[in-house]
């Protein structure tokens, strides 16, 4: 790392420390907010309590009128037309299963009421279902007599057995509308037809038949805010790629092009429907605050089917309830991996093509995640191994380089162009790039960040514990303190072991550079500063990704060790020396040249380091 490096390192940190100083809240400030915070805290509840005082009073309305209504044959043949018949009955709850969900489905709207995953757990150890109570599966259109809305209709059961059901709503023998469930022996899939049979005689020429799927979303981690911001609603349109909306912020949009999936994606699970004829533009999808407390956000698809008023007509609709992995949504084949956030551009890449590779490859044969986190760790090292031994050769000549540098330095210290001049004509005569010990070291760092992007989206780690680490996909927290304010917004409540050993070993990396450098004494703190600035950053970040930059550190001090027991330092000098001799009849190489060109636009001339007059 050279001096300019350091001082720019150095102003964004002073500016960080800065910025923080002058915002930072006076404790007057301070108690004026939680005052504040415990205010609207007050006046929400309230309001929640009367919001449900209100509700009850309106259901209670509500109720009224519909027994009345419920009462009146002829009024209900008029709101409802044909379909008055199933107004009436009481709701049966059917269950379909196979290896990994049992699906509860409900003769009430012969709708979708409940999915169970059998071999996951919420993180507080109960099941682990993706719909909450609050839930919407229904179809919406508009008849002569009124709008309707199918889970206000009782179904009639046509057949029902381990891994299927068919569902029924009569308007009358050759009027209805069906659902048919078909579960494979596994897998988490669910096939859905949606049959309709004269429907076109019901409807209101040029109505829209709406797929109507609403859920608030369960909590299933530990978190419910962090849970909050990685819930939002993805979508596909043919011919690109995924997109997604509501996951920083609540949000809504009509569809500019037809659709050929939706999904509510969680952090570790998602819903999924998809179509084989796309659902039509101008479909509603919605992100909202959730109904419930204990859920995390309100989710909504409004989805246009392609009906167009055929005489009969059959929607073939594919569900997906499961586990974001990578290989499992993959196989969907219709691009649904792309709700796991690898990251863009290279790094995505990255992890597609090496990162998750490797990974599936190691699980596959052990199950222990902290020991394949470890062969990954060394997989990629190894793979990097060159570029870290032609960093560490050209570090070792710069080294050697220094005192020559140093002594430039001092005798043109009030002309730090003529400085740079010099040095660059020293580079050309040992035949150096000053650059050879940066570059690979940034060649590395978009592995860094593809890491950074997989560990915590990474299904794998959900509750696998390794050491004193109860989950990997969650901070590894081996002592937890009281909240406070100034604390929690710099470190948080908590000491995560695997942040405290990761930011020991960046020090140690870092004293082991600057030992290699011959950084400036006065400028080695801004080295040393970095590492714990993000102590406070990484200290909640996934058990898992600080345990791989821990290891990281300590396979690149080996490898160091290991390089520098090769690295013969007098036969470098000698080669320097050598290349000295030969006075510059080197190749120059194209960050030279550059340098050159760039000091001749100046006026000042790199061979005699003189402005041209």
């Amino acid at each position: 790392m050279d001096r300019n490096s350091i001082i720019g390192l150095s102003l964004i940190f002073l500016l960080f420390v800065g910025y923080w100083f002058i915002n930072k809240p006076s404790d007057a400030e301070m108690a004026q907010q939680q005052h504040f915070n415990d205010s609207m805290t007050r006046a929400e509840k309230v309001k929640l309590e009367s919001i449900s005082l209100i509700s009850a009073a309106e259901q209670h309305k509500n109720d009224s009128i519909a027994n009345a209504l419920l009462n009146d044959s002829n009024a209900l043949s008029q709101k409802f037309g044909g379909l008055a018949q199933n107004v009436k009955g009481q709701e049966q709850l059917y269950v379909i299963e196979n290896s990994e969900m049992k699906i509860t489905l409900s003769s009430k709207g012969g709708s979708i009421k409940q999915i169970q995953l059998k071999k996951y757990k919420r993180a507080d150890s109960s099941e682990l279902l993706l719909l909450s109570k609050e839930s919407v599966h229904q179809l919406e259109f508009q008849t002569r007599e009124n709008t309707i809305k199918t889970s206000d209709f009782y179904w009639e059961v046509k057949s029902v057995d381990a891994q299927n059901a068919v569902f029924r709503l009569n308007y009358s023998p050759t009027q209805y509308i069906e659902h048919i469930y078909h579960l494979g022996a596994d897998g988490f899939n669910l096939d859905h037809q949606i049959k309709t049979s004269g429907l076109n005689s019901l409807l209101v020429p040029n109505t829209k038949l709406i797929l109507q799927w609403n859920n608030d979303v369960p909590l299933q981690e530990y978190e419910r805010e962090k849970e909050r911001i990685l819930t939002a609603v993805y979508y596909k349109y043919p011919e690109e790629k995924a997109d997604y909306m509501g996951e920083t912020k609540f949000d809504e949009m009509r569809t500019k092009l037809p659709m050929e999936w939706v999904s509510f994606k969680q952090q570790f699970f998602n819903t999924t429907i998809m179509a084989k004829e796309p659902f039509l533009k101008e479909s509603l999808l919605k992100s909202d605050p959730p109904q419930n407390e204990k859920n995390v956000e309100h989710l909504t698809a409004h989805l246009e089917l392609p009906y167009k008023a055929e005489a009969e007509k059959t929607f073939d609709l594919k569900f997906y309830f499961g586990p974001n992995k990578f290989k499992l949504l993959k196989d969907q084949n219709v691009g649904l991996e792309k709700i796991i956030p690898l990251g863009w551009g290279i790094f995505g890449w990255i992890n597609r093509f090496m990162i998750i590779p490797i990974f599936n490859f190691l699980s596959g044969y052990m199950s222990n995640y902290g020991i394949i986190i470890l062969l990954l760790t060394l997989i990629v090292k190894t793979l990097l191994l060159p570029l870290v031994y032609r960093s560490y050769k050209s570090t070792a000549k710069m080294k050697l380089l220094k005192p020559e540098m140093d002594a430039i330095k001092e005798k043109n210290k009030d002309n730090m162009q003529a400085a740079q001049m010099e040095n660059l004509a020293l580079y050309k005569k040992v035949g150096v790039n000053p650059l050879g010990g940066c570059l690979p070291l940034l060649l590395q760092m978009p592995i860094l960040v593809a890491v950074f992007q997989f560990v915590p989206s990474a299904f794998e780690f959900r509750q696998q514990s390794f050491l004193w680490a109860t989950d990997l996909s969650h901070y590894d927290s081996i002592f937890n303190f009281p909240d406070y304010p100034i604390l929690m917004s710099i470190y948080g409540n908590h000491v995560s072991l695997f942040t405290l050993l990761m930011t020991i070993s960046t020090l140690i990396y870092t004293r082991m550079n600057n030992q290699m450098t011959g950084v400036n004494e006065q400028m080695k703190w801004i080295g040393y500063l970095m590492p714990i600035m993000f102590l406070g950053f990484f200290n909640s970040y996934a058990a898992a990704l600080s345990y791989y930059y821990f290891l990281s550190n300590c396979v690149t001090f080996t490898q160091q060790w290991a390089i520098k027991k090769f690295v013969d330092e007098d036969k470098l000098h000698a080669q320097l020396n050598e290349a000295r001799s030969k006075n510059g009849t080197n190749k120059k190489s194209a960050f030279q040249t550059r340098l050159e060109e760039m000091s001749k636009s100046r006026g000042l001339d790199p061979n005699t380091l003189k402005k041209k007059k």
